[in-house]
């Protein structure tokens, strides 16, 4: 291993140059993982005390009494909940969109929204910040005509592949405006012999993701035998309070697209173990279509959401149905035990004819 910032010299050649001195590498694969970076508008004064971006946030030495977010996707909702239970006065997320992490069910992120809110978290939206001025306090200014007052601001606007140090035009890389790198279904850019994988090249940035992405990688580089792609089921993690967690269709989703199927339903406070741990706003989804009741799609918001997913994550890799899960004898008292019983609140629907037709 060796320890420094890497810089391309040519197609096959890498300088680490640290502190004690420089030195070249050779190789004939290479691999980009060097993640991403907060994007930061050139209208927010960052070098203004009290303005930080998601990662100079980690360096605060100490809590202030009010933060505002401007971002309500993953990372602003996941640090307003936890500026929230550390005790701050006032949190407030200012959200571009009407919707909270838009790429999560519908019905999912609006229960969310309203866990946040019972926690004291206060939304705006949709709005957006015009100006900033520098404090102390903060001054925002909205789109909207309010003015806010803060003692610190995070911008959480999404992020940019981390590529701006490494020089890719001296090895011929290309990578687009936000600074992600171009790649095939094998994670070769257009330089077959550099690979990219994770965060550099866009899409959720979840280091699960990022690890299958980087094996696949290697996997095609070496001609290994033991893995031929990335499965299509992919589940996301939000690490808010409470969890989220999510694989495959949403509901609003299928709707667009005019696919035909049922909703199931399994509640926490339902569920012996729910009330036991005493989740307010637990729910387990199951999205099936109709007919043949195939698993599109799980959705989950409540204590441990991020690890209730891999019993739907695996059903729909092998290729269930609601049969799978109503056939299937699970632990009791359990939270997966949710399964059986969203399955069945799908079958009722099913027999009253509550189900979505294009």
């Amino acid at each position: 291993m060796h320890r420094g910032r890497a810089v391309f010299v040519d197609a096959h050649t890498v300088r680490v140059e640290a502190g004690t001195g420089s030195r070249l590498l050779e190789a004939g694969v290479i691999l980009i993982a060097t993640g991403s970076i907060p994007h930061r508008p050139s209208t927010i004064p960052f070098g203004a005390p009290g303005v930080y971006d998601s990662d100079t946030i980690l360096q605060m030495e100490r809590l202030p009494r009010s933060l505002t977010i401007v971002g309500g996707g993953a990372i602003g909702c996941e640090y307003a909940c936890l500026f929230k239970v550390l005790g701050l006065d006032e949190v407030r997320v200012i959200n571009s969109g009407e919707r909270i992490l838009p790429f999560a069910d519908e019905e999912i992120g609006s229960m969310l929204r309203e866990a946040m809110e019972s926690l004291g978290v206060e939304f705006h939206t949709p709005d957006s910040v015009e100006r900033v001025e520098a404090g102390p306090p903060l001054t925002l200014r909205l789109r909207s005509g309010k003015r806010l007052e803060a003692e610190a601001l995070l911008v959480a606007l999404g992020r940019r592949g981390n590529v701006a140090a490494l020089r890719l035009e001296n090895a011929g890389v290309r990578f687009n405006e936000q600074g992600q790198l171009l790649v095939n279904e094998h994670f070769q850019t257009n330089v077959p012999h550099i690979y990219a994988a994770g965060d550099v090249i866009g899409g959720y940035a979840l280091s699960s993701t990022a690890m299958e992405e980087a094996r696949m990688a290697m996997v095609h580089a070496f001609d290994l035998k033991y893995k031929s792609g990335v499965s299509p089921f992919l589940p996301i993690g939000v690490w808010t309070i409470p969890e989220i967690s999510m694989v495959g269709e949403t509901e609003q989703g299928l709707r667009a697209k005019g696919v035909a199927h049922v909703v199931g339903r399994g509640r926490y406070d339902a569920n012996p173990r729910g009330v036991l741990i005493g989740e307010r706003w637990g729910l387990l989804k199951l999205l099936f279509s109709w007919p043949g009741e195939k698993l599109l799609g799980v959705h989950v918001i409540g204590d441990n959401a991020c690890e209730l997913i891999a019993a739907g994550l695996v059903a729909m890799t092998l290729g269930a149905t609601c049969s799978t899960f109503i056939d299937t004898c699970f632990n009791y008292p359990t939270l997966s035990d949710l399964y059986k019983y969203a399955a069945y609140d799908a079958m009722g629907r099913v027999r009253r004819g509550d189900v979505y037709r294009p």
